[in-house]
């Protein structure tokens, strides 16, 4: 089962030193930890509430594709830590974009590799 991210200390975390992946609607993070967990960020240069709360619709619908699943499931894990922490953060593109382009592009981010 995988928890949400809920502290400002964890988001730092993934940020300071987790993999960083950009695309055009989303930016992904991930980190190897102990359990699995996941957050999605919009903030306020996405828009005001109603259009931030659709992107971290869209996010959270993105995560539960089966895509996220499988990579969390085969991603290269050290045996002491079993988790994987991913943070997704919404562009400002995302608000023009359907589920279907938002999956994709995070199938398309999962298959890259991270930028340096």
């Amino acid at each position: 089962m995988t928890r949400s991210l809920s502290t400002t200390r964890e988001f730092a975390k993934v940020y300071a030193e987790g993999d960083k992946r950009v695309g055009r609607l989303l930016v992904l993070y991930r980190l190897a930890a102990g359990d699995d967990a996941r957050g999605v960020v919009a903030s306020r240069k996405v828009g005001k509430a109603v259009q931030r709360n659709r992107a971290k619709r869209l996010l959270r619908e993105a995560l539960r594709s089966g895509a996220m699943e499988s990579y969390l499931a085969t991603c290269a894990r050290p045996p002491d830590n079993p988790g994987c922490w991913v943070v997704l953060v919404a562009r400002r593109d995302i608000l023009s974009a359907g589920i279907l382009e938002v999956c994709g592009e995070l199938d398309r981010m999962l298959q890259r590799p991270a930028n340096p």
